[in-house]
């Protein structure tokens, strides 16, 4: 019985030590695509995360701070520009994170 009790509390801390991620939501914009515009632009990638532990949030201007590296990487203006919001779940905490790939004109 005891035997049978260790490995049922094993299996359980193993179960709630596991980790997992999900992808929210993918948008992508094509806007104008002509092949005079993508000739000579150069791709960039952002990504920008936000911690949650039992709850508490931290960094919550995430999103805004990849924005902004986007228009300072971009002055120009950007086509194609895809944006991913995902979610890494780990035990008692998960991270938020936004990645956005653009063509920069």
């Amino acid at each position: 019985m005891k035997k049978l009790f260790f490995l049922l509390t094993f299996l359980t801390m193993i179960m709630l030590s596991a980790c997992t991620s999900s992808v929210h939501m993918s948008q992508v914009d094509v806007g104008s695509n002509s092949q005079i515009e993508l000739g000579n632009s150069t791709v960039i990638a952002i990504e920008k995360a936000q911690k949650n532990v039992l709850g508490f949030v931290y960094n919550t201007d995430y999103v805004d701070k990849a924005y902004d590296d986007l228009l300072q990487q971009c002055p120009n203006g950007t086509v194609m520009v895809n944006v991913e919001y995902l979610t890494n779940h780990g035990f008692l905490s998960w991270t938020d994170k936004i990645r956005i790939k653009a063509i920069c004109k």
